[in-house]
């Protein structure tokens, strides 16, 4: 059961672009409310963090404890680096107040219960870290030109690390700071068309 997101900013074709959206808002509405997602039954049965009632919600964090005994319906938030999958999950963590998981944190911390697991596989930046966890896939596919400049900031901020010692100890990094113009353009240019190639395996 897998599913495609695609977001981008070539606005060339406005009906294309209309029908991504509605794709994606049918898919997200599917997924919370498949009855497979979940046997655990909430006792307010709630669809958002806080219902406030009038179509208002309350965004508050997920719950990083207490759902280790609940059967879930796992979904596997797969895509290129820096593609969005961030936006993905956040908005998964908001509407079912269930919390998200990285494939690289299965393969170093060990296997958990967590119902959306965060992959950048195939790319040689993911892992297979989640074993035969996931029942279902999204695949956020967003504009390469937008998510090669961001997957170049995250690089930077953790100092290119190589492994996931290097980069885990670098989180406290992320998103404090742009870098310079000339290392973007110095890593585009020797890694661009290796980039695009691996950017195909996911379209």
């Amino acid at each position: 059961q897998n599913q495609a997101i695609m977001t981008g900013n070539d606005n060339s074709n406005p009906k294309a672009l209309f029908r991504l959206i509605g794709l994606a808002t049918v898919i997200v509405f599917l997924i919370i409310n498949n009855e497979k997602f979940t046997s655990h039954n909430h006792p307010n049965n709630r669809r958002t963090s806080v219902d406030m009632g009038n179509g208002n919600c309350k965004w508050t964090p997920p719950k990083y404890e207490g759902f280790e005994d609940i059967k879930f319906f796992k979904t596997v938030i797969a895509g290129f680096p820096s593609g969005d999958k961030r936006l993905t999950f956040v908005q998964l963590e908001a509407l079912t107040e269930n919390p998200t998981k990285d494939e690289w944190d299965f393969k170093h911390l060990g296997m958990s219960n967590h119902p959306f697991i965060k992959a950048n596989y195939p790319h040689h930046e993911g892992i297979w870290g989640w074993e035969d966890a996931g029942d279902q896939v999204i695949m956020v596919v967003r504009n390469i030109k937008r998510a090669m400049v961001e997957y170049h900031d995250i690089l930077w901020d953790i100092g290119y690390a190589k492994t996931w010692e290097e980069a885990f100890a670098l989180v406290p990094n992320l998103y404090r700071e742009r870098p310079p113009l000339e290392d973007f353009l110095a890593w585009r240019d020797e890694r661009v068309f290796d980039e695009i190639k691996w950017y195909g395996w996911f379209i």
